[in-house]
């Protein structure tokens, strides 16, 4: 239980609880009380002319001790800490959901001037993090160890995203006063959870992490928005139905949203392949289960670019864009493959969910 360091003219051991290293949790922090740091020194009885040598030895000793103090303390970092969150994930592909289970902290920074805190947990994707696709925990008061089992769930996730999206997890402190605090903070690449299969979670919260400064700013997420696509021979005609839109950017006051969606074919030299949807009141998670169909020859689908775009609905003023989405041959990923799965599946519905942005290349946005 004691290490003995060069005994001679005298023995030192420095001791930690009974196992040679001061108890600790999986995180690292040291209970100060559960540190016992006793030095007993041995020295034996000296003559005249050796005092000042035994001085010597004895003011080396005293600081080497301070020292080995700081070090341990630095080490473990009792003072840093910021808790354990444990959590589950997830994603249900069939549904394009994934479900974030919080299920509890423990240990957490205290916050606040009680040596509490008032915890809740919130969640972004990255990259393309916005208030849109921010989901949040209740808040619980006055507790470092709080039990949420909650489940928040995001909608329109695909495969796609499993493979680029990172999840942050974040624990704050909410403050009426004053804006709420950081605590800490984890990451979880999409790409590491199988889909249909829950993972479960425990992990050391960390400082926050630096953003990465290559995402392009300019594409912020606004929403998801569920679309289907079909070639009807009957009709001959493309039929683009508007199903539901999910997680949309909050425009209003209140903290919601007027939605409608407008598409718009194009190419269109006589301007008349617009349509627009029902505006729904109060609502960031709409269902329109709308369907519009536009004449046209199969075989010039592929010189036609698909704009679909949702805006916010204004009384007495110019209503707002919420965010939008472009498929076509000139597309990528996901927008891409849909298009080109209506094409080459002629009488079948094809429905895929699309992430909205706050910018089209190219597209002259105006209601």
């Amino acid at each position: 239980c004691a290490t003995e360091l060069n005994p001679q003219p005298y023995s030192w051991a420095l001791w930690m609880g009974c196992s040679g290293a001061a108890p600790h949790d999986k995180c690292g922090r040291v209970p100060v009380s559960g540190v016992n740091l006793r030095v007993p020194v041995t020295a034996p009885r000296l003559r005249a002319s050796s005092q000042s040598q035994y001085g010597n030895h004895l003011d080396n000793f005293k600081m080497l001790l301070v020292v080995s103090s700081m070090v341990l303390l630095s080490f473990y970092g009792s003072s840093t800490a910021l808790g354990t969150l444990d959590f589950s994930l997830l994603y249900d592909q069939e549904n394009n959901a994934l479900h974030c289970t919080i299920s509890k902290a423990k240990g957490l920074k205290p916050m606040d001037h009680n040596g509490l805190a008032d915890p809740y947990v919130k969640l972004h994707l990255l990259p393309g993090a916005s208030k849109a696709n921010k989901l949040r925990t209740k808040t619980l008061r006055n507790t470092l160890n709080p039990t949420w089992n909650e489940t928040l769930t995001y909608y329109g996730i695909t495969d796609e995203d499993m493979i680029r999206k990172t999840l942050r997890i974040s624990v704050c402190d909410e403050d009426k006063f004053r804006h709420n605090e950081f605590i800490g903070e984890t990451r979880v690449p999409l790409k590491k959870l199988k889909p249909n299969h829950t993972k479960t979670f425990s992990i050391c919260l960390e400082k926050q992490l630096p953003v990465d400064k290559t995402e392009d700013k300019s594409l912020e997420e606004r929403g998801r928005i569920l679309i289907s696509l079909k070639y009807s021979s009957q009709k001959q005609g493309l039929l683009v139905g508007i199903v539901r839109c999910a997680h949309l950017a909050a425009m209003d006051a209140n903290g919601y949203s007027d939605p409608y969606v407008k598409t718009y074919l194009k190419p269109d030299v006589d301007k008349k392949s617009k349509h627009k949807t029902a505006v729904k009141k109060k609502t960031l998670n709409p269902e329109f289960n709308e369907e519009f169909c536009y004449e046209i020859k199969h075989g010039d689908l592929a010189k036609k670019t698909l704009e679909v775009t949702v805006w916010d609905y204004d009384i007495g003023k110019s209503n707002d864009f919420i965010g939008g989405v472009v498929l076509g041959i000139h597309a990528k990923g996901e927008r891409l493959k849909h298009w080109f799965d209506c094409l080459k599946n002629k009488d079948k519905r094809i429905e895929r969910w699309h992430t909205l942005t706050n910018e089209l290349p190219g597209a002259v946005l105006s209601d």
